[in-house]
């Protein structure tokens, strides 16, 4: 397996990662999107265009398999973000994620000496990978996240060392 940083051609497969990730993650809390490929595929054109995001691909066999996407945090300017982070369901369990997510580390601990994360606090996969590896919980919201509807998320921080 190789993480590697995404490239404009990895579009398909980032949209189509996404999708296929997100709703097998959210089955039985929330309703698929029937238009999320269309939606991700856009959003994905917009990350790889964008010089402030760093994503990155895991591939095995040489396909695709899992994605990450970090930059600045969106609302702290001196915090960096894990942005999303998905991997296809057959890969879920290989140590994919676990890859990915120390790709993310090291590059946010490049600028930042701190990250943070969001995660729908009804997730407890999630929750449970993000705490294994060092993430503590910040605190707990609600956003307008899926369709405009309000959705508890848990905000997860890491400090780096130096």
């Amino acid at each position: 397996m190789v993480v590697r940083p995404a490239r404009v051609e990895d579009l398909p497969d980032l949209a189509r990662i996404h999708t296929e990730s997100a709703n097998a993650a959210y089955e039985g809390i929330a309703a698929a999107d029937s238009d999320a490929l269309r939606k991700r595929t856009a959003a994905w054109a917009e990350v790889l265009g964008d010089p402030t995001f760093s994503p990155f691909v895991a591939e095995a066999d040489g396909r695709p398999v899992g994605l990450v996407n970090v930059g600045p945090a969106r609302d702290e300017r001196e915090a960096g973000e894990v942005f999303t982070i998905y991997v296809l369901p057959p890969w879920w369990g290989t140590g994919v994620g676990q890859q990915l997510l120390e790709q993310a580390h090291r590059r946010l601990a490049q600028t930042y000496s701190q990250a943070v994360l969001t995660v729908l606090a009804a997730n407890p996969r999630a929750r449970r990978f993000y705490e294994r590896n060092g993430w503590t919980l910040d605190r707990l919201d609600t956003e307008p996240h899926f369709g405009g509807h309000p959705t508890e998320v848990a905000r997860y921080r890491k400090r780096f060392t130096v």
